[in-house]
């Protein structure tokens, strides 16, 4: 099954370095404040979030993809940080993985869908947000890969019109351009995920998959850092939101020094659920949000906003 594929090979592939390790933050020798006045609340799309870190889209579809779901569901509601589930994709020709899809969270499809389908799982999920995943370079090399593109704009543009809950527009690991930021915000969309490389690389792994590999296409996209130098500028027109390769909460301040509202993270937290279970990966986020916290007294930042800019790039 391509999701249980996708599942393994990303295991497989280590996010040892990143683009982030170019950047250093400020670092404040006299802190000003302790950990009590230290605020981590952000919002996305108007919805307030109580922390700015987030377990990021991963899977869904089929008993093992849909229980990780459900275990995801139950740390975050623990830690109380906010859940993105995968791709709905599956619920659309199984209605045990419809019935399974989490409800209440947000849903998750790709531009290749009909309009009716999407506007059909904002129904049946109750989600708060619609997730529009965009990944033409991953459809490229997928052995079963949608290969037409020529109705992804007018889809999104008809979606953008139509979604009655907020719309991300989310990249899968090659970054955003300019354009397609821009693009984004003259449909009135309220945020954009720009996932950049540096994390799993779904080019990497579909050509996994297949007979014969094409290596070259696994350099093309943006890192997560060119994308948040590209992206920053337009903050205050579009919630910026970061993915892509996030290791710890260092990396997670980085991006938000860097114009992102919130930082999503999937391959280590799964990781940490596959091998070590809910209890160590609850263990490990409550770790995030404490170190969270300190980092922002050495950065001599009380709220997520006092963050950004403090940082510097050192080579």
């Amino acid at each position: 099954m391509r999701k249980n594929d996708h599942i393994r090979l990303a295991l497989e592939d280590k996010t040892i370095q990143t683009s982030l390790d170019n950047y250093a933050i400020d670092y404040y020798s006299v802190p000003r404040f302790g950990l009590e006045d230290v605020d981590t609340c952000t919002s996305v799309c108007g919805i307030s979030w109580q922390y700015p870190f987030y377990i990021n889209a991963i899977t869904a579809g089929g008993k093992e993809c849909n229980k990780i779901n459900q275990d995801f569901i139950e740390v975050s509601k623990i830690c109380g940080i906010t859940f993105f589930p995968g791709s709905y994709s599956p619920a659309l020709k199984n209605k045990e993985d419809a019935h399974a899809y989490p409800k209440g969270y947000s849903v998750n499809l790709g531009l290749d869908k009909s309009v009716d389908d999407i506007l059909n799982a904002i129904k049946q999920t109750k989600a708060q947000y619609l997730q529009m995943h965009t990944n033409p370079l991953q459809e490229v090399i997928m052995p079963e890969g949608d290969h037409n593109f020529e109705t992804w704009y007018s889809t999104l543009k008809m979606i953008s019109e139509k979604s009655t809950i907020p719309i991300i527009l989310k990249e899968t690991g090659f970054g955003m351009n300019k354009e397609t930021i821009e693009l984004a915000i003259n449909l009135n969309i309220p945020a954009v995920d720009i996932s950049g490389k540096g994390g799993t690389n779904f080019a990497k792994i579909e050509n996994g998959r297949r007979e014969k590999k094409s290596g070259y296409l696994e350099e093309i996209g943006l890192t997560t850092a060119e994308s948040l130098e590209i992206a920053k500028q337009y903050r205050n027109r579009i919630d910026i939101l970061a993915s892509g390769g996030i290791r710890n909460p260092l990396d997670v301040v980085k991006c938000l020094a860097l114009g992102a509202k919130a930082v999503g993270v999937s391959r280590i937290f799964l990781e940490i659920l596959i091998n070590n279970g809910k209890e160590a990966l609850i263990e490990e986020i409550e770790h995030w949000k404490k170190e969270l916290k300190f980092l922002m007294i050495l950065m001599n930042a009380k709220n997520i906003p006092d963050l950004y800019g403090k940082i510097r790039k050192v080579r």
